[in-house]
This record gives C-alpha cells, structure tokens and sequence, in this order.
C-alpha cells in the first residue's frame, strides 16, 4: 500500500484530521518484532469517545495494511483535547499524515495558543513537581 492509498483510505472514514507516528518508531530504539508502532489519531471537531470506538478497528486495518507490521497502538486524541500532553508530541512529530489541512491547523493555532497563555503555569507546576519528587531543584533549565 502507498502512502496515498493510506491517506485515502482513511479519509474515507471521515472522522480524521490527522494520524501522526510518534515513540520509538523510525528511531534507533525500535527492535522489530518487539516494538510496536504508536501512532496518534487526531480526530474531528465534534466526534466523541464513543465514535473512536467505532472506528478504531478500521484505522487498525488500513494501518496494519500500510506499516505491514501487526504490533500497532493507537491514541485517539479528540479535537478538543488540546491541551493534553499527547497535542504537543502531535505538533512536534516529524511524520504526519495529514487528512484535513484546514483542519490540522486550527488543531495547531488551539494547542500553541493554550502553551503561550499557560507557559507560566507550566513552569511553576514543574518546578513544584520537583520539589515533591526530588526535595529540590534538579533540571535548572526551567528556572
């Protein structure tokens, strides 16, 4: 299967913005037949939980049919979900396949805007992380 007959085959299912690869796929991490593939599904605005279940099994199929590997873990990350860590990774992916341009970026404007308004909170929540964890500061290239 080509990339385009992937990108077509899952447009067809019509609840997909973008399937992004992230984990240690393509890295020099990954053992074949050990390792599984993780890929990130970013669904359409208005699709909910329960329509992932529906069609995760297909997404699995055409996946499997692409990667020709059987071991494929998927994450769906709803439209709305931006500001999970799982958003992030999506944005910082070297390989996306991009079904929706439109869209993707909207999903990208939503998941920056919310780490610019709350890079501050972040870095407090990281600083008091280390403080519980560790009893003290350990990554100075927060402070």
């Amino acid at each position: 299967m080509t990339e385009s007959d992937f990108l077509e085959k899952l447009k067809e299912l019509k609840n997909i913005i973008c399937v992004v690869e992230f984990g240690s796929f393509r890295t020099e991490s990954w053992i074949k037949d050990r390792s599984d593939i993780d890929l990130l599904v970013i669904t359409a605005p208005n699709v909910t939980f329960m329509d992932t279940l529906e069609i995760e099994d297909d997404v699995l199929e055409i996946a499997r049919e692409f990667y020709k590997y059987p071991n494929i873990h998927l994450t769906f990350l709803l439209f709305k979900d931006f500001h999970n860590k799982f958003a992030k990774i999506a944005i910082d992916s070297e390989k996306k396949y991009i079904l929706n341009e439109e869209k993707w970026y909207d999903f990208n404007h939503n998941v920056l805007k919310y780490i610019r308004i709350n890079e501050r909170l972040n870095r407090n929540l990281k600083l008091d992380e280390q403080f519980s964890y560790f009893g003290g500061i350990i990554d100075e290239s927060i402070l």
